[in-house]
């Protein structure tokens, strides 16, 4: 790698590269998120009539819990993330359930690229630890790992509130701690203080910068933005 690419390697927040904090990720993430829904609603959102057909990329899968449940509908899945901790807490679930179509791979944004272009790429609350020059590298890189056509569907916590961003991001924290717990409220400010989730201003110039078109999006969630993008140009 040259030495002038930004190394995400490096965790931001949060290090994911320890076991005791990845444990913990898991273990939160289990608590509150619906992972069958998830992907249930991500078949919805993307209207597939044959996801036994296709590839998916997951990039930063975290624990692998949107690929494990994916991979009974997909015939192929890439799950990627730069934590190798992350990796081997989702092999193990996805050992232990005996499922073969996921392969899991110590990567990033940056650097991956699939032995085969790809259908779908699907990255959820992950984008955020690229600063934004890196971002639109990221996504330049994404397009070359889709087909022509192919589908990006991209969730993050993205900025929507300027230029009164000390009452609005008070009043996010203090939403957020009538309903979850103060372990995950500091969460939230690490990540608003040392992570990189940009406004959707910036986001969505980049995205189309890169070659996609941007066919929804849903804003509605103050935690998290969805883009579902199509890819209309190579590079």
């Amino acid at each position: 790698m040259k030495d002038w690419i930004y190394n995400e390697f490096n965790h931001v927040g949060a290090d994911y590269s320890k076991k005791e904090i990845t444990d913990v990720y898991d273990e939160q993430m289990e608590s509150f998120r619906d992972y069958e829904k998830e992907v249930e609603d991500f078949l919805v959102h993307l209207n597939i009539s044959n996801p036994q057909d296709l590839t998916v990329i997951d990039m930063g899968c975290g624990t692998g819990a949107f690929s494990i449940h994916a991979s009974k509908y997909f015939k192929k899945i890439y799950a990627i993330d730069v934590s190798q901790e992350m990796l081997n807490i989702a092999s193990f679930k996805a050992s232990r359930l005996n499922i073969k179509n996921v392969e899991f791979c110590h990567s990033g944004f940056l650097q991956f690229q699939p032995g085969e272009e790809a259908d779908i790429i699907n990255t959820k609350w992950a984008f955020h630890h690229l600063p934004d020059y890196w971002k639109q590298a990221g996504l330049l890189n994404m397009n070359k790992m889709l087909k022509p056509g192919g589908i990006l569907f991209l969730s993050d916590l993205v900025y929507r509130f300027t230029p009164d961003y000390e009452a609005k991001t008070e009043a996010l924290l203090a939403e957020l701690s009538k309903e979850f717990s103060k372990e995950f409220v500091d969460e939230t400010k690490v990540h608003i203080r040392d992570e990189y989730s940009t406004f959707d201003w910036i986001l969505e110039g980049m995205i189309e910068r890169a070659g996609f078109s941007i066919e929804k999006s849903n804003t509605d969630n103050d935690l998290a933005s969805e883009y579902f993008c199509r890819k209309i140009k190579s590079f």
